[in-house]
């Protein structure tokens, strides 16, 4: 028979207090994996109706790519009048100083109109100029603000893309406005086409404005009723800028002696709406509700400050998509400081876009000047035009405004 086992008190205490210590940490550990569970639980409660908002949030906003229908007549702001009241926003980037603003007020007096200022111009949110709230509340006022006749940026940078779902389209289209602007701002132009079919002006940005020639166009384009004046291409003084290995702006011509010439990668001609702009801001609005049509466009490219490689990247982007085959032709404007430098890919610009052209047999020529350069002409975007590849020379066959 086995020795009877004694337990002193001690020891019974001891285990007590550690099977009550076990069963606390049991009811510690279950009441902590309970909330856990009632926190998942909520969290994906929470979760599923976000996405059943957004569902159905979505359902007011467009779910195809945008086209202006074949055969409608495109829709032109009303042509400004000295003393007509402009915004001076800044919808992307934040200017460089406070002396920006004054310097597109003063560009903006010199055109006869009164510059207005956004209340957010100046704000400072990372390197745009305020939230994105920020700065659709000054877009927006100015779209719905009967007094103000038309809209005209301050700068380029980074930020517009973020307004273009938020923006109403609906007020600009009931009330059309002059939309000036350039870089990344290119990003609304093309929305604002491609939701209302309204024309807007790709141009210097006004702190881009730095000629004679790009102040002149820009007043004339807003201002006339008559179709702009023919747009002729030509490299002379700005080779430094198109090489590939300048990181220099372009150099002006010597006006004692020019060679005016230009570059056509495929000859022949084309005609249709103007419609592009900024290469890297055309391709990322590729595949959205805010892409335009290219059926029959007459298509005009320009950057700035970017690397061949990732130009090749977009540029491919619009072939793959099928948006080159639908094109009738395609004009390349400035693309100024875009280089070769330390890049992946060494071809030029002429190699690079003429190659995609001579294999989809699309009239192409290079040089043009539009973009943001200092010779920079304003392209109204939507308005038909001609081009004459061969010529290199593009023109205009109705007005900008009306």
């Amino acid at each position: 028979m086995p020795a009877p086992i004694h337990i002193s008190r001690r020891d019974l205490l001891g285990r007590r207090e550690l099977i009550s210590r076990r069963q606390l940490i049991s009811r510690r550990e279950l009441i902590s994996n309970g909330t856990k569970a009632l926190i998942s639980a909520a969290i994906f409660s929470k979760g599923i109706e976000q996405m059943a908002q957004a569902k159905h949030q979505t359902k007011d906003r467009p779910s195809t790519i945008a086209a202006r229908p074949e055969g409608q007549k495109v829709l032109k702001p009303k042509a400004l009048k000295p003393g007509d009241r402009v915004a001076v926003l800044c919808p992307a980037g934040r200017p460089h100083n406070p002396a920006s603003v004054n310097r597109a007020k003063a560009i903006v007096e010199e055109m006869g109109f009164k510059p207005v200022v956004g209340k957010n111009a100046l704000k400072i949110y990372g390197t745009m100029a305020g939230t994105d709230e920020e700065r659709l509340s000054d877009f927006n006022d100015a779209l719905t603000d009967d007094s103000i006749a038309g809209i005209f940026c301050v700068t380029g940078g980074y930020g517009a893309l973020h307004l273009v779902d938020k923006i109403d389209w609906d007020k600009l289209k009931e009330n059309p406005k002059v939309i000036a602007g350039s870089d990344d701002i290119c990003h609304l132009l093309l929305a604002a086409y491609a939701r209302t079919g309204i024309v807007s002006l790709h141009a210097p940005n006004m702190d881009r404005i730095s000629s004679q020639q790009s102040f002149d166009s820009l007043k004339q384009a807003v201002t006339s009723k008559d179709p702009l004046p023919l747009v002729k291409s030509n490299y002379w003084g700005i080779e430094a800028s198109t090489d590939g290995s300048s990181e220099k702006q372009a150099r002006l011509p010597d006006d004692k002696w020019q060679i005016a010439y230009s570059y056509a990668a495929v000859e022949g001609t084309g005609e249709g709406p103007l419609m592009g702009g900024n290469l890297t801001a055309l391709g990322s609005l590729m595949g959205t509700p805010y892409q335009p049509s290219f059926k029959n466009a007459v298509l005009f490219l320009e950057d700035i400050n970017e690397d061949h490689g990732v130009l090749d990247r977009w540029f491919t982007n619009l072939y793959l998509a099928g948006a080159l085959s639908e094109i009738s032709a395609v004009a390349m404007g400035d693309f100024e400081n875009c280089r070769t430098k330390e890049c992946f890919n060494m071809y030029s610009l002429e190699d690079l876009f003429g190659d995609r052209m001579k294999e989809l047999n699309r009239p192409c020529c290079f040089g043009m000047p539009l973009g943001q350069s200092v010779r920079s002409l304003t392209a109204p975007i939507g308005v038909n035009v001609k081009l004459d590849a061969t010529k290199g020379t593009i023109t205009y066959l109705e007005s900008a405004v009306s």
